[in-house]
């Protein structure tokens, strides 16, 4: 019997280049760290951990944390958060 997959999941199945995603394009925290570093070194807590620390700018909608494509690639270069 297969499972189902949370939503979150299928959106990185279907498009699972990071090209394939609009620079503005909302995801979860579990989106980008399957969609960035699949296979590591960066997960959840670690994505958590640069949002604390102002290293990367997330969106928060209805309680929940966001980045986008352009946030992660920013983050990845080195630039600082603007306050």
């Amino acid at each position: 019997m297969q499972t189902k997959q949370p939503q979150r999941q299928r959106r990185v199945v279907d498009r699972p280049e990071p090209e394939l995603w609009r620079p503005d394009e909302l995801m979860t925290l579990a989106e980008a760290a399957a969609l960035f570093w699949p296979h590591g070194p960066l997960g959840v807590s670690s994505l958590r951990t640069a949002i604390r620390d102002g290293v990367l700018s997330p969106v928060r909608v209805a309680g929940k944390l966001l980045v986008t494509p352009a946030a992660i690639a920013a983050m990845s270069a080195g630039k600082p958060k603007v306050p």
